[in-house]
């Protein structure tokens, strides 16, 4: 565990300024063979530029956005991957929207007698039973949708 940068552990250099920049002309490498650690009681910033080619690029097996407040664990909620998500919402909605302009105003009731209650006709199922299976494949592709790298609070 990190403790926090006024408590002495082990080994140090301190350097207490109004400011420090560390200007390289080429690039900078932190490096360390443990956990690498940044404090402030304030903001933090990381800035770009090079216009619209400026990238901030984290690369990690598992990335946490958040202290879930309270007991301080890490977020655990998965981010959604926006075009995955996109895809499946059309889908649900072109599936919606061929059940309601396509089958159901083609749909038959059928009575066996006059004055009886009508019941669906065994011709539906063939207009409806596609319809089902692919609300079971929509089902199945909800598990896409969640990150398996991002977690958010």
């Amino acid at each position: 565990m990190i403790k926090s940068p006024e408590t002495y552990q082990g080994k140090q250099v301190i350097i207490t300024s109004d400011r420090l920049v560390f200007n390289a002309r080429e690039d900078s490498v932190f490096s360390s063979d443990s956990t690498i650690a940044f404090s402030t009681n304030k903001d933090f910033h990381i800035n770009t530029s090079d216009g619209s080619n400026g990238m901030f690029v984290l690369n990690s097996p598992k990335i946490h956005l958040g202290v879930i407040k309270g007991d301080n664990n890490i977020a655990d909620n998965p981010a959604v991957k926006g075009q995955e998500l996109e895809k499946l919402l059309n889908d649900i909605l072109n599936h919606l929207n061929q059940l309601y302009s396509v089958v159901l105003p083609t749909l038959h009731q059928i009575t066996t007698l006059p004055g009886l209650p009508t019941i669906p006709s065994p011709g539906n199922v063939g207009l409806i039973s596609p319809l089902v299976s692919q609300l079971s494949t929509f089902r199945g592709k909800l598990k896409e949708i969640k990150s398996k790298n991002v977690y958010i609070k």
